[in-house]
């Protein structure tokens, strides 16, 4: 049985927004939307993959801060295992370096986004966070 490939998101929020990005034309999955993160190079965390991918996709230095969720998905092609972080953005400036765009959505509205299925269920989730009242 093959090991499932570990990749990384990050759930970035700016005000009552979070962070989504869609895939470039020439990439697996094209034209999808997803939570911004990827791949981990041979023996590197996951908390510095996705600072590094973070860095490289989108010109953003974050803080990796705590576990979001984790996501197993079966893809046509293999499966994942999703390791999704919270984390803070150290700068306010993004730059599309290795997407096709990015933009900062309200929770509820991810629903209208064409997202890669396993970062689908992370949306449910993220609206009933958004929809809960402040303590």
């Amino acid at each position: 049985m093959q090991h499932p490939l570990i990749v990384t998101a990050g759930i970035i929020r700016r005000n009552d927004t979070i962070l989504i990005t869609r895939r470039p034309d020439d990439s697996r999955q094209a034209g999808k939307w997803e939570f911004p993160g990827g791949k981990l190079e041979p023996g590197e965390s996951p908390s510095t993959g996705l600072a590094r991918e973070l860095a490289e996709e989108l010109d953003l230095p974050v803080r990796v801060d705590g576990i979001f969720d984790v996501i197993y998905h079966r893809y046509d092609w293999g499966t994942i295992l999703l390791l999704v972080y919270e984390c803070t953005p150290l700068a306010d400036q993004i730059r599309n370096l290795q997407v096709a765009e990015h933009r900062f959505v309200p929770a509820a509205s991810l629903l209208e986004f064409d997202l890669l299925e396993a970062d689908r269920p992370l949306v449910q989730r993220l609206i009933a966070e958004a929809a809960r009242p402040p303590i």
